[in-house]
């Protein structure tokens, strides 16, 4: 008699819905992680939530505070006046005036050491020189300063204020041209001043498109790229070649620092075409 090979047993109804089961979560699973994806990189583009949009023709910082919020009013705490160990100065009383409006000033250096005058006698600051305080002040504390007897060249303002716009206008959306243009026409600084409205803000130091930190004072171009030939880098273009750590520096560097005005003009200069020009980096 003749037996039939048995083909063993058929496959359990119970484990195919399982293997099923497990394909449609894995499948489930992947799709959800390419959509996490997707949103991340798209998030990466816009890292914000737009409520304004921005561009370099807003420079009131409080504008870009209606997009990062937490940031401007970190900016507006530079209105505290007090002392600490870093600087600083205590809000000294002052009789407003027509010329000068302030009611609140910094403590004055020239009374706290009257040899200053005699140091800088037929210089500006034996006019009038007074403790630092925060960045809010320094438009109005230069606008407003007894050295503006001295008749100050226009491009004085070119780190006490937000001018990047004033730039763009005088250069027709070149930044370069317009900074030429002032030293130029020889304008003066009550022209200048008219032209701006805030003091060093948001958009000195952060593009409105991407918020990157960039550079936008044209002295501080000329002067990096001076120094960059000198050590052999030709063409340097800080805005594209310079590290995100050297950039961290940079944009205070652009308005901390050691200048002169070169003749005949008045051109803002930045003393850096030699390698030891370095150490005038510090401001």
């Amino acid at each position: 008699m003749t037996e039939t090979a048995n083909p063993g047993p058929a496959p359990s109804r119970r484990m195919l819905a399982l293997v099923v089961a497990l394909a449609a979560l894995a499948t489930v699973a992947i799709a959800a992680l390419l959509v996490n994806i997707f949103e991340r990189k798209q998030e990466a583009r816009n890292p914000f939530y737009r409520v304004v949009e921005l561009n370099d023709t807003v420079d009131d910082p409080a504008i870009w505070g209606k997009d990062f919020p937490m940031q401007y009013d970190l900016y507006l705490r530079t209105v505290d006046m007090q002392r600490t160990k870093y600087g600083g100065s205590e809000g000294m009383p002052h009789s407003p005036t027509q010329a000068d409006p302030r009611s609140v000033v910094a403590r004055s250096k020239l009374e706290q050491d009257p040899r200053l005058k005699t140091i800088w006698a037929g210089y500006s600051f034996s006019a009038d020189y007074r403790e630092r305080r925060g960045h809010a002040y320094m438009l109005d504390d230069q606008t407003f300063t007894e050295r503006q007897k001295f008749a100050p060249p226009a491009m004085c303002i070119n780190c006490h204020a937000s001018i990047v716009t004033t730039y763009l206008k005088l250069g027709n959306g070149d930044l370069m041209k317009g900074f030429n243009a002032i030293s130029d026409t020889h304008m003066t600084y009550p022209q200048i001043r008219q032209t701006v409205k805030h003091p060093v803000a948001c958009i000195d130091c952060h593009d409105p498109s991407t918020m990157q930190l960039r550079i936008t004072r044209p002295a501080f171009m000329e002067g990096i790229r001076a120094l960059k030939a000198s050590q052999g880098v030709a063409n340097y273009d800080v805005n594209t070649m310079a590290t995100r750590q050297e950039m961290r520096s940079y944009v205070c560097g652009q308005c901390h620092v050691t200048y002169y005005f070169q003749p005949p003009n008045k051109r803002l200069t930045f003393p850096w075409a030699k390698s030891e020009g370095r150490r005038h980096h510090r401001g």
